[in-house]
């Protein structure tokens, strides 16, 4: 799998909260039918198969029949079709109509970060992760000076840096989500 660069249609598609946690789930905890789906998004399989269809429709997922179609033949697999999927900040990119596509896009996905934070407390909350856990998670920002250049510089150095801390999966090991976030700020006047 690689990295996906859809056109404006197939982002307008993508532009949903739900559809970006079934595409997100697919990715990271596997392969599933849409019933397992909702059971993993807290959702009903029938709203979950209305969204896997316009994903595959848009080349987002795709068939997974080697998983089998269970004793009667009529579980569906669906896979991610990409590891990622990127869209400019540049409307001009896509063409004409693409900015609203791109901050629907950027709303959604804030919205399934913020719930991806959410989860995560709410099971620290009740003890489902350890204190080392905890204490290694979190979150912070700060502010520097830089230009374009260099600020694209430090988003690819964070990247590789991240990429970098890739292990192979052991009993200690679990999925850390790493979201990056670096954007010019002017103080509203």
């Amino acid at each position: 799998m690689t990295e996906h660069m859809p056109e404006v249609d197939a982002l307008r598609a993508l532009a949903h909260p739900m559809r970006m946690r079934i595409l997100g789930s697919l990715r990271i905890d596997g392969p599933a039918t849409s019933a397992l789906l909702a059971r993993r998004l807290g959702t009903d399989s029938g709203q979950t198969s209305h969204h896997l269809r316009l994903l595959n429709k848009h080349g987002f997922v795709e068939d997974a029949p080697e998983l089998g179609r269970g004793a009667r033949g009529r579980e569906r697999w669906w896979k991610a079709s990409q590891e990622t999927t990127s869209w400019p900040d540049d409307p001009d990119e896509l063409g004409p109509g693409s900015a609203d596509v791109i901050r629907a896009l950027n709303r959604a996905a804030r919205r399934v970060w913020d719930d991806v934070v959410e989860t995560y407390r709410d099971q620290a909350a009740r003890g489902e992760w350890s204190a080392e856990w905890q204490a290694a998670g979190g979150f912070g920002d700060t502010a520097i000076r830089t230009t374009p250049s260099r600020l694209a510089e430090l988003r690819t150095a964070m990247r590789e840096l991240i990429d970098s801390y890739e292990v192979e999966p052991a009993p200690d090991t679990e999925t850390v989500v790493v979201m990056v976030q670096a954007y010019p700020y002017r103080p509203v006047q």
